[in-house]
């Protein structure tokens, strides 16, 4: 689902951004155009014969023509409506399954083959390529060779298309093309053939009906009175005479039954439709019985057929006869019952054929929306049947979702039609700009000023002390207990205790090749010393994190038994029965290293003294490599534990310790982003509300807070991205080297380092490259454009190129590598450096390509900008209060950056801002990847994407700055003067730092009541409680 869902994202932008693009009149001959059309519908068909075969599909439609295939070749035609099974098509596609079937036998087939399930997909493959031939062969006359190849294309590699035909396995395209050739000839008012084609599409599928007023509204506006009585004979004729060989003594009830049974079957109000019906929660409820039912059954259609004669009767253009089709269906589609997710399907065609003989760039957009939301409608279905298998909820807020959106494309479709056919009014796209956005010359800020380098600092500096506060005890239990088998020790306390305080801890393996971890200790109590009692195993070892082990029968003595030889605990305590104190404890045998450190044992587990989260495993690996060992975490590059290892050799193997550096480099963000900001922008405004935005967003100030390496992964991206943009700035055909190449060389180095860190970085190198390469391209334009010679600027730019593959090839695998020396030449790896490095690569790749677990917190992409479900990283009840920490996003931030970031794609096509450039290459390279990831996935991997997200907001405001009424100058009491887009901007940021402070108990950790924190979820996945 992820490859077809960024498929389907790719379609819908290029197709509406080529929207824009002016058809031309003038028609060239173009000699390779034979060529270029027999491999655009020879790699078509690949695709689909590849989908075809590799994809299961629907099973239960493919089952079930492959049961009714096999059933009509045993039985007959006059049998098969009287066997006891469910057949729930009229006769006609019946012809097709079983000459399917006869051919099956001929090939010699097994009927449970995937070759079989391709033989039936097949009708509608070669339907695809049928439709797409015919758009390409209407193209031509009209508007050229270039946009026939290219609408044809869009039909032939629409995702929603071949989704229905290859993948799913259903027979929609295939009534589509009769459904085409019937409009074709009823345009060219050959009512004869296009009645009869007609009644062979309803023959095949009752679904077609819904086209029956086009004809019945077409032939009156024509006043061919004769012609439509003759087509409502032949039309009927037809279905009859092909229900003919099914049919006994000429008695034809049976079909009529048939097609009543059929048309009520699915007594639904919506059977997968996402549609009005999904979007108020009634997929799939039941309709009401009596007169309500059938007004109900009627609602639809009755509001398609008024619809159908408002354009018919009152079109301005000719070409309303290739609307209607795509209108009925699409109306039928959005408000009648019992529709299935694939009834949407004709209209896709219909609409591309609008533009086709209109030229108004409305009805492409219109493709791009419908298809992209019908491939989602009918893509989730399928991944639900497949993945749940019918084990699901119908109406889920995505459901919802996608329900929204369908409609707004319908919508959409409705009123483009009704601008061009009604009101006249045609908009063809413009004519291409020779205004390039890499290479613009907006300035953006020049060099920082000494005031903006004191705002920087003071936003760092602020924003610093509130992120160190409470960070974490700087001391813990560091020394180890590491018994032997079956050795005990015995805790004396002074007083009768009831629970066991103790701290898994590590230390290095006899052969000092891999840590010693475990806490397989059997737990005994006594009251004498004497007789002892039971009390179970120690299981959880969450290393440097503080467990409270519950005595089943207290005690005043407490005997520790190690089960096996890798026993390490650094402390243990023992806390009073019912009384919140620690009590003081002595020790028999060797348990020296057990007692030695008890000013540090808790009465209480909390995020200051323990570990955790994925902490239990960073913080360890990093402290692995200061003593050097084998790393436990081995599934990401070895530079983010080498960072936090830093910040243990300072402070001590501590929480404060372990966290100093993930924390230090979460404040460094913030110059960087303000630098950044100033380079797109250059207002000072516009950097202090960024910066500020970015610092107090919750998954900022969560991320950077917990001992992972998330945080230099996002660090080192932002050095990438404000390094390029260094360059972006430069003139390449002006600017010497030692203007152009020291800005690569550090956005090389920044690549590497994050990629080091974590492979994640590596998504954000793809968008360097976009931008990078899309500098060159456009540079080259200009200076064709400007009658420049070519050979010395190819020159220049490919010896730039050269120095390239140095800074970003290079460069970056020399760090990379260099990252591994550390665990590279440990003892057991001498004299096998290499051999080492490459299976630490696979090892990592292997982990993450073959992981298949889940998580209660975890959550797909598409989730992640709707801040749906954090990820609860902590909690517990302290003495203090009610201690939570969630990863999740400023809400306000968040879902205003979705409307922001779509904005940015426009303004990216209609003006090429520079600053909008970087946004979609930054945050296209680092989110849409997680589309293709089929691993465990949550919603810190969309922490990478907020710097992107906040300078998407940024550019925003800069663009209100000089629109009416938000750049009109503002008074206010006491002669204070702003304008309304400052005004606006302020209260914006200040309304995410008052839910900053609002949601800081729930991010931070920071003592609160249970009571405060259920207020602060606002939705059922949000869990703080």
């Amino acid at each position: 689902m992820g490859i077809g869902t960024l498929a389907a994202g790719c379609f819908g932008t290029i197709l509406f951004l080529v929207s824009n693009r002016r058809t031309s009149d003038k028609h060239s001959s173009w000699e390779r155009f034979p060529l270029w059309a027999s491999l655009l519908f020879l790699g078509a068909f690949l695709l689909r014969v590849v989908l075809g075969y590799s994809s299961l599909g629907y099973t239960v439609d493919t089952d079930t023509f492959k049961s009714w295939a096999n059933l009509l070749n045993q039985v007959g035609f006059r049998e098969i409506y009287h066997q006891d099974i469910f057949l729930d098509y009229p006769p006609g596609y019946l012809y097709v399954l079983l000459f399917l079937e006869k051919l099956r036998l001929l090939l010699g087939l097994p009927a449970t083959s995937q070759g079989y399930t391709l033989l039936l997909k097949l009708p509608s493959i070669l339907s695809d390529l049928l439709c797409a031939g015919v758009v390409l062969k209407l193209a031509l006359p009209r508007l050229g060779e270039r946009w026939a190849l290219l609408l044809s294309g869009a039909y032939l590699f629409c995702p929603a298309i071949y989704l229905n035909s290859s993948q799913w396995g259903q027979v929609d395209s295939f009534c589509t093309a009769i459904v085409l050739a019937s409009v074709l000839l009823l345009d060219r008012e050959r009512f004869v053939p296009s009645a009869i084609l007609f009644g062979v599409s309803v023959a095949c599928k009752p679904q077609m009906l819904v086209f029956a007023p086009l004809y019945f509204f077409f032939t009156i506006r024509r006043r061919k009175w004769g012609k439509l009585l003759l087509g409502m004979v032949l039309a009927l004729g037809t279905v009859l005479f092909i229900a003919l060989p099914y049919t006994s003594n000429f008695n034809f009830l049976w079909l009529l039954e048939r097609y009543q049974s059929t048309l009520a079957y699915y007594n639904y109000y919506s059977v997968n439709a996402y549609n009005f019906w999904s979007l108020i929660g009634w997929n799939w409820k039941s309709l009401p019985g009596g007169i309500a039912g059938r007004l109900l059954d009627l609602l639809g259609p009755v509001i398609a057929t008024i619809a159908c004669g408002v354009w018919v009767f009152r079109a301005k253009d000719k070409n309303v006869l290739f609307f209607c089709p795509a209108l009925l269906m699409s109306v039928m589609y959005a408000f009648s019952v019992k529709m299935h997710e694939r009834y949407l399907f004709p209209a896709l065609l219909f609409t591309l054929l609008c533009f086709l003989f209109t030229k108004d760039r409305g009805f492409l957009r219109t493709l791009a929306c419908l298809a992209t939301a019908n491939y989602a409608n009918v893509a989730y279905v399928l991944w639900q049947f497949q993945e749940l298998q019918g084990n699901y909820n119908p109406n889920t807020w995505l459901t919802k979702l996608f329900s929204l959106g369908q409609l707004a494309s319908i919508g959409y479709l409705i009123w483009v039609g009704a601008r061009v056919f009604l009101l006249g009014r045609i908009r063809e796209g413009s004519t291409l700009r020779t205004h390039h956005p890499l290479t613009d010359s907006f300035p953006g800020g020049g060099r920082l000023p000494d005031k903006g380098w004191l705002l920087a600092l003071a936003i760092t500096f602020g924003y610093g002390l509130l992120a160190f506060y409470s960070l974490g005890d700087m001391q813990t239990a560091l020394t180890s207990w590491t018994p032997q088998e079956k050795e005990s020790v015995v805790l004396t306390a002074d007083g009768e205790v009831d629970t066991l305080i103790y701290l898994p801890g590590l230390t290095p393996d006899d052969a000092h090749y891999a840590a010693r971890v475990g806490v397989n200790v059997q737990v005994e109590t006594s009251l004498d010393g004497t007789t002892w009692t039971d009390c179970g195993t120690l299981t959880d070892g969450s290393l440097f994190a503080w467990k409270q082990y519950t005595l089943s029968t207290p005690g005043n003595y407490v005997r520790l038994t190690a089960l096996d030889n890798s026993v390490t605990i650094n402390e243990v305590g023992l806390k009073y029965t019912e009384i919140p104190a620690l009590a003081t404890v002595t020790g028999e045998g060797s348990c020296e290293a057990l007692l030695d450190e008890q000013e540090v044992v808790p009465l209480e587990t909390t995020y200051k003294n323990s570990s955790y989260f994925d902490e239990i495993y960073h913080a360890r690996t990093a402290y692995e490599h200061i003593l050097g060992l084998e790393p436990y975490e081995n599934t990401h590059p070895t530079l983010g534990k080498l960072i936090i290892s830093l910040g243990i050799r300072i402070f001590g193997m501590n929480p404060f310790g372990w966290r100093f550096m993930g924390t230090l480099f979460g404040v460094l963000m913030l110059p960087i982003l303000y630098h950044l900001l100033w380079q797109l922008f250059g207002k000072t405004r516009l950097c202090v509300a960024g910066t500020l935005l970015f610092a107090f967003d919750f998954m900022h100030f969560t991320q950077t807070r917990i001992a992972t390496i998330d945080t230099y992964a996002v660090f080192f991206l932002l050095l990438m991205y404000d390094t390029m943009l260094t360059f972006l700035k430069r003139d390449l055909r002006k600017d010497g080297w030692n203007k152009l190449l020291p800005p690569l060389l550090l956005c090389g180095i920044f690549t590497g380092l994050g990629i080091a860190s974590k492979w994640t970085a590596a998504y954000g190198a793809l968008g360097l490259a976009g931008l990078y390469f899309g500098k060159l391209v456009f540079t080259w334009l200009d200076a064709r454009r400007a009658g420049e010679p070519s050979k010395p600027l190819l020159s220049r730019l490919g010896k730039l190129c050269g120095w390239c593959c140095l800074f970003f090839i290079a460069l970056p695998l020399g760090i990379y590598f260099c990252a591994f020396l550390p665990i590279t030449t440990l003892p057991h790896n001498i004299g096998k450096v290499f051999w080492a490095f490459w299976n630490y690569q696979v090892t990592m790749f292997t982990y993450h390509a073959n992981l298949v677990a889940t998580h209660v917190f975890s959550s797909p992409w598409y989730e992640w900008p709707f801040d749906i479900r954090p990820i609860w990283y902590f909690s517990g009840y302290t003495y203090q209060g009610y201690s939570t920490i969630s990863a999740f996003g400023n809400p306000l931030l968040w879902w205003s950056g979705i409307p922001a970031l779509l904005a940015t794609v426009y303004l990216w096509w209609k003006r090429h801002p520079r600053w909008a450039g970087l946004v979609l290459a930054g945050f296209g390279s680092v989110y849409l990847p997680w589309v293709l990831v089929p691993r465990l996935t949550f919603i810190y991997h969309y922490f990478t994407a907020v710097p992107f997200l906040v300078i998407a907001l940024c550019g925003m405001f800069f663009l209100l700055e000089k629109q009416a009424p938000f750049s009109r100058e503002l008074v206010f009491p006491g002669g204070l003067c702003c304008r309304g887009s400052t005004l606006l901007l302020i209260t914006f940021t200040a309304a995410c730092l008052v839910l900053f402070a609002l949601y800081y108990p729930a991010i931070s950790g920071a003592p609160t009541s249970p009571d405060y924190a259920d207020i602060l979820q606002l939705f059922d996945t949000w869990y703080f409680v």
